[in-house]
């Protein structure tokens, strides 16, 4: 996590990510199902640079994520949707 560095850029706007440096989590799988071939839930560590994008309003958006850590890096473009009619509980 020391080398990690990321962003996002949500329709033009960059979006500066929150680091989690290992954080402990509990994983629980969904009634039926298994965590990683093995019932019941499981615990473990998170880690990496998080975003959390703002509620969308209806129509197209573009999403870019950009990151580096060491040799890997990552970059990857998103065209969304939001439809008017699902985006309400």
């Amino acid at each position: 996590m020391a080398s990690a560095n990321g962003w996002a850029v949500l329709n033009g706007k960059r979006l500066d990510p929150e680091i989690y440096r290992g954080e402990p989590i509990q994983i629980s799988p969904l009634a039926g199902r298994h965590v990683i071939g093995v019932g019941g839930s499981r615990k473990t560590t998170g880690c990496g640079l998080w975003i959390q994008l703002p509620p969308l309003e209806p129509g197209a958006h573009v999403l870019m994520i950009r990151g580096v850590s060491g040799s890997s890096r990552v970059s990857v473009d998103y065209e969304l949707t939001v439809d008017a009619g699902r985006n309400s509980l």
